[in-house]
């Protein structure tokens, strides 16, 4: 396993910006930015024993610096979104930047996705870190984040560790868009997916989770067994309708051993385990990627890509029949998500 350090390119400020490319043992490979801590590229093997690269993404810097995509990025201080832009804490009521309509989504304008972490190399893994100072986009307390990154036989790994110095609500996930045939390779709709779950979050008309979380019996949201994506959508409900087309909805995660989701390319044969000890489950299938020109020459459109986000159930600091998502000060949390690719 080896992994290689390079210039990227610099931000506005001058401050230069480095990647690096984790090597496996059997030649796969990934791209790490230390913008938004994000995911370039995956180099993983198919059945013809090619190399594909499933993550979506853009050739330059300058291109993830006007992202409104949240191609490959961290998200923070909070995953998802928050309704009406506040929440209430030790009878302090904060509010955060509504860019989402009237709501807050994936931490404000200038959340973690629009970051510049600093990184090391330590041993087998980069450790990229942020400080998010006090009433940051709104959120309280001084926030530090240390995501643990490594890529070994096939398996991305995040190894997250923070702490607040006050109480305030934390949701860390990654935002990688996935096409398992390869990005530009047209839409995602064909791939296989199973959610091991049998309970999600019914969404209204701003696609904001709904509790309590419901059964996924009789709905189009049931993917306990494996099946074409499209499979499900094509019996449109109003709440594909509201997700613009797609699916844009939170599953319960309560067994941390078993995938979370388990999706495959119907061309490449590569197949995507997700594993994750947070509570909640985002898969959303690109409903809202427009025409947009991706890496070498690519173009990606709506369901061109797919997202599986680990994280804490959506705008659960106003939703008491969640899991509390809010960290006390001085608590040292951790968390993982992992990736691994098979064929």
């Amino acid at each position: 396993m080896r992994i290689d350090k390079s210039l990227f390119g610099t931000m506005p400020d001058g401050q230069p910006v480095y990647n690096y490319t984790f090597t496996d043992e059997n030649g796969q490979s990934v791209v790490m930015s230390e913008y938004a801590c994000a995911i370039l590229e995956t180099n993983v093997k198919g059945k013809d024993d090619k190399l594909y690269d499933v993550t979506l993404g853009y050739d330059t810097l300058g291109e993830y610096l006007n992202d409104t995509r949240n191609f490959g990025a961290t998200i923070g201080r909070y995953a998802n979104r928050i309704e009406a832009g506040r929440f209430t804490i030790n009878g302090v009521t904060y509010r955060t930047p509504q860019n989402n309509g009237r709501n807050t989504l994936h931490g404000g304008f200038h959340g973690f996705g629009k970051r510049l972490f600093a990184s090391e190399l330590k041993g087998d893994k980069v450790v990229f870190t942020l400080h998010s100072p006090d009433l940051d986009e709104g959120f309280p307390g001084n926030f530090d984040l240390c995501v643990n990154v490594s890529f070994t036989d096939g398996t991305l790994t995040f190894d997250y560790e923070y702490t607040c110095d006050k109480d305030t609500p934390a949701s860390i996930t990654n935002h990688n868009y996935f096409n398992l045939n390869g990005h530009g390779q047209g839409m995602i709709l064909n791939h296989d997916l199973k959610i091991n779950s049998g309970k999600y979050c019914k969404a209204n008309d701003e696609i904001l989770a709904l509790a309590p979380v419901a059964n996924v019996e009789g709905t189009p949201f049931d993917f306990r067994n494996a099946r074409k994506i499209i499979t499900n959508m094509l019996p449109y409900s109003s709440e594909i309708t509201y997700a613009k087309g797609g699916f844009d909805h939170c599953y319960e995660i309560t067994d941390s051993t078993k995938p979370a989701a388990i999706a495959q390319g119907e061309l490449t044969g590569i197949k995507l385990e997700v594993f994750s000890d947070m509570p909640a489950l985002q898969f959303y299938t690109g409903n809202s990627i427009g025409h947009t020109k991706g890496k070498k020459g690519s173009y990606y459109n709506n369901y061109d890509g797919f997202a599986l986000e680990c994280q804490q159930f959506p705008n659960a600091m106003n939703e008491p029949l969640f899991p509390s998502p809010v960290i006390k000060a001085g608590e040292k949390v951790k968390a993982f998500i992992k990736f691994k690719f098979s064929r």
